[in-house]
């Protein structure tokens, strides 16, 4: 009984023991898991720590998960104590592209802007290309009605700022898509507000600058209204018609289709109406001020160059009047 008793207690122990190595071997072999074999040393060496679950590691990519999430407080946060131990950096003004995006998305324009100009000025190709589109979005804000905010309270409007902006783009990038998007925007622009004077020079230059160019169609037609809209009236130099009839018939050469559904040809009539109009307002003059041989001169000049207009039929029956006879039959049609 005393042997069965030891034997017993033994196989106790052993049990013990064995229990006591389990968890053990469970936690050498959880390690192990955690563990690369290193091919240059032939060592099995733990893994490095996996990112936390959706959250990039690299701050750049930090920023942009929290722009996408729309959180571009906290991307800000992580921009700019980046960019700051960063300046050497070869993404250095990749960071500073994205600072910019933060404030653009907090709608301060402007502090987004001056990172844009950054790397606009420094950074080359998909950077410079981003800087310069970003560089557009602010100045279309801006012109939309966006406020420029200064002292961190203030709100001014910035259309100023706005243009100076478009006309950087289109100096860092002439004869580029984007140069085309900025001289056509402010060009919108001028027309938009009445200011048909700079409306017609800047689709006239985006003409020039683009001769095939998207919106080649648009900006002829525009420079064409531009400029008849610019005429103030026949007591005014008419040199604004003069313009919109050269532009409206290079409309007509190029985009006959197109001259024809925007009623150019009626177009060109209310301007040779208007011009005779012009001379007839000068006749009058002449005539009210005693000078009878320059009026003559202006009411010959409306039959020949105006015959069918209303202000011939005017300035036949005032020759008539004075007793000089018109030959209808010799009138010139106009040019």
């Amino acid at each position: 009984m005393r042997h069965r008793g030891v034997w017993f207690r033994t196989l106790l122990v052993a049990g013990a023991l064995a229990a006591a190595c389990v968890p053990v071997r469970a936690q050498q072999q959880r390690f192990r898991e955690r563990e690369v074999l290193d091919p240059n040393t032939d060592q099995w060496v733990e893994q490095a720590s996996p990112e936390k679950e959706g959250v990039p590691e690299d701050a750049l990519d930090q920023a942009r998960m929290n722009l996408a999430q729309h959180k571009p407080g906290k991307a800000r946060t992580l921009l700019l104590r980046w960019t700051k131990a960063n300046p050497d950096d070869e993404r250095y003004y990749e960071g500073l592209l994205l600072l910019g995006d933060t404030y653009f998305e907090a709608r301060d324009f402007w502090k987004g802007q001056k990172q844009y100009e950054q790397v606009a000025e420094n950074a080359s190709g998909e950077l410079f290309e981003q800087a310069n589109r970003r560089t557009v979005d602010v100045a279309r804000a801006f012109l939309s009605g966006q406020k420029r905010v200064v002292w961190g309270f203030l709100r001014l409007p910035a259309y100023a700022e706005a243009l100076e902006l478009l006309d950087k783009v289109w100096e860092r990038a002439p004869g580029t898509r984007l140069g085309e998007l900025a001289l056509k925007i402010k060009a919108d622009y001028y027309y938009d507000t009445g200011d048909v004077d700079l409306a017609q020079e800047e689709y006239a230059n985006l003409v020039q600058q683009y001769p095939s160019g998207r919106f080649l169609q648009l900006a002829m037609m525009r420079s064409a209204q531009a400029a008849e809209a610019a005429f103030p009236g026949i007591k005014f130099d008419d040199q604004p018609l003069l313009e919109a009839d050269e532009r409206y018939r290079q409309v007509l050469a190029a985009f006959p289709t197109f001259a024809d559904r925007e009623k150019i040809p009626q177009r060109l009539e209310g301007i040779r109406e208007q011009r005779a109009e012009k001379d007839l307002y000068v006749a009058r003059w002449y005539e009210k001020t005693r000078q009878p041989s320059a009026a003559e001169f202006y009411y010959r000049e409306i039959l020949r160059n105006y015959g069918d207009t209303i202000a011939a039929h005017e300035a036949r029956t005032r020759l008539r009047a004075r007793g000089i006879t018109v030959d209808t039959d010799t009138r010139e049609p106009v040019r």
